[in-house]
């Protein structure tokens, strides 16, 4: 099972999650979705590739997110590492302008 889920850098669009990896892991499972419901998201890692995944599908502001990530080895799935998070409230557009110099 992969361990120390954690959320990296949280943005209004796009997440980083990570994770300790599992031993004999081949792939990692990761599955999200709004806390309140919806659709589902389901997206793979190749073990080989790394202990964590940056999300960018289906996320919107100011909502509260369930992910959960299991470790594949051969046809077997692990129990799950679950840890929820909510995104930060859009940024405002002006707040993006830099001045002109």
């Amino acid at each position: 099972m992969p361990k120390d889920l954690q959320i990296g850098d949280l943005y209004t669009d796009k997440i980083e999650v990570s994770w300790t990896p599992a031993k004999c892991a081949s792939l990692y499972d990761i599955t999200y979705q709004k806390v309140t419901g919806g659709k589902t998201i389901s997206k793979q890692v190749q073990a080989s590739q790394g202990n964590s995944i940056i999300i960018t599908d289906g996320l919107e502001s100011c909502r509260e997110y369930e992910i959960r990530v299991s470790a594949v080895i051969g046809d077997e799935y692990s129990d799950e590492s679950i840890v929820t998070f909510s995104t930060p409230p859009e940024i405002n557009p002006s707040e993006k302008l830099e001045p002109i110099t």
